[in-house]
């Protein structure tokens, strides 16, 4: 439609339009130009659009280019209603981020009091595999989680695998936001993907998740 308005402006404007009338020429030749100016971000922008559509029908959400973003996690969190699974190098920045009773900001402490069926299960590596730097932070978490047994029992539960941590991922009821594990390097840095957990790149996380928990005796 805008392309027809745009080309019979453009006809009438170069064979019938009287030179003299100027307020016509600046009625006219504004048609023209705001109709070819649509036409180019119209081109421009369509592929963008397409490959959104196949995004969004591929389950993909969003693309973290740093894992620890707090802000795009804690609105997952807040809205959490049946399950919350992390699996990561030591959990202590989701602990210290959403579970923290000290902290004025624990998005997932006030999840869980307005959700009595919702459940958080943490995943982490055993003391002979995890991380080096992560040891010094583990009595911090235990104090923490042990910090909401009295109001929240089992509904909060830590185990520990027998393997290094080679993923870091959270996910909340529909959704997951799954990241690598770099040995070597500072892995909170390092980028993630949030999809549906309708996905089959998402089920595949869950199910890695439930095997391995499975597999793992509760701790203390």
């Amino acid at each position: 439609m805008v392309a027809i308005v745009t080309s019979g402006s453009a006809v009438y404007y170069f064979l019938y339009l009287d030179p003299n009338d100027a307020k016509l020429i600046g009625l006219v030749g504004g048609v023209i130009s705001g109709g070819l100016v649509f036409l180019l971000t119209y081109i421009v922008s369509a592929q963008p659009l397409r490959d959104l559509a196949r995004y969004e029908q591929m389950g993909i959400r969003g693309v973290l280019a740093s894992r620890h973003d707090k802000a795009y996690y804690a609105v997952l969190v807040s809205k959490a209603r049946r399950s919350v699974q992390v699996m990561g190098a030591s959990c202590t920045r989701f602990v210290e981020d959403f579970l923290d009773l000290q902290s004025e900001d624990h998005a997932l402490v006030d999840a869980l009091r307005r959700n009595q069926t919702l459940y958080v299960q943490l995943l982490i590596p055993d003391d002979e595999h995890i991380a080096e730097s992560s040891t010094p932070r583990l009595p911090g978490l235990f104090h923490k989680l042990e910090a909401l047994k009295p109001e929240f029992g089992e509904r909060i539960e830590l185990r520990r695998f027998h393997a290094k941590a080679q993923h870091s991922f959270m996910s909340v009821d529909d959704d997951l936001v799954a990241g690598p594990i770099f040995q070597d390097n500072e892995s909170k840095y390092a980028p993630a993907v949030h999809v549906a957990m309708s996905t089959r790149f998402a089920q595949k996380y869950y199910d890695h998740f439930e095997t391995v928990w499975n597999a793992c005796e509760p701790t203390g």
